[in-house]
Formats: C-alpha cells, structure tokens, sequence
C-alpha cells in the first residue's frame, strides 16, 4: 500500500475551521485527527465543518473522536457540522444511535432488508 490509510487536512479562516477526512479513520488515525480537532478548537472557531465525503470507513474508534470532538464543541459553544457522510460512515452512525448529533450532514437510510 502506498501512503497513509486515513489523513486530515485543515483550513482555517477567521470565524471557521474545516476538517478534510480522507481514506480509513480507524484506531490508527484517532490520534491524528484528535490533534487536528484540538487545533481547530484551540482557535476558537464559531464552526467546525468535518468534510466526511472522502471518508470511505470509519470504526468505533473514529466515531468515538467524532462524537468526543461533537460534545467538546458544544461545551465550548462551537457549532460543529458534519457534512458528505458515504453510507458506510452514516449506518455506523445509525447502528450507534448518533446520528441525530450529526444530523444535518448524515443521509437518512432505508431500513436493511434481509
């Protein structure tokens, strides 16, 4: 395999903070985007916006950074919105019942039929 399985890019403006996820957020990646999430908060953004349409899976340990970045930006009064979540990453949030902390930015699914 070539190059890193997960990656996070910033952008960062004034009033928001943009968080590009890319690839496979699993327990190898949590210490990276966890950095990334302290950096934005640390600036005190009035948003947060995590780009999910180029997170092709996330495991319990990624949804816990989400989850854990969602409840810190609400503590702090940040607006964070999750935007472009695949179907894999939105039936994870489904199957935790989360998906209402993100619910703006995750699809609605149609029940699974055997």
């Amino acid at each position: 395999m070539t190059g890193p399985v997960f990656q996070v890019s910033t952008a960062l403006d004034a009033d928001v903070a943009g968080l590009r996820l890319v690839g496979a957020l699993d327990l190898d990646g949590t210490a990276q985007l966890l950095a990334a999430v302290a950096d934005c908060f640390a600036r005190q953004p009035d948003r947060v916006v995590l780009d999910l349409s180029a997170l092709r899976f996330c495991d319990c340990a990624g949804l816990n950074v989400l989850v854990e970045a969602k409840v810190t930006a609400d503590r702090i009064g940040t607006d964070l919105r999750v935007d472009g979540a695949r179907t894999q990453v939105a039936r994870l949030f489904a199957l935790a019942g989360v998906e209402e902390l993100f619910a703006a930015g995750v699809p609605r699914l149609p029940p699974r039929t055997l």
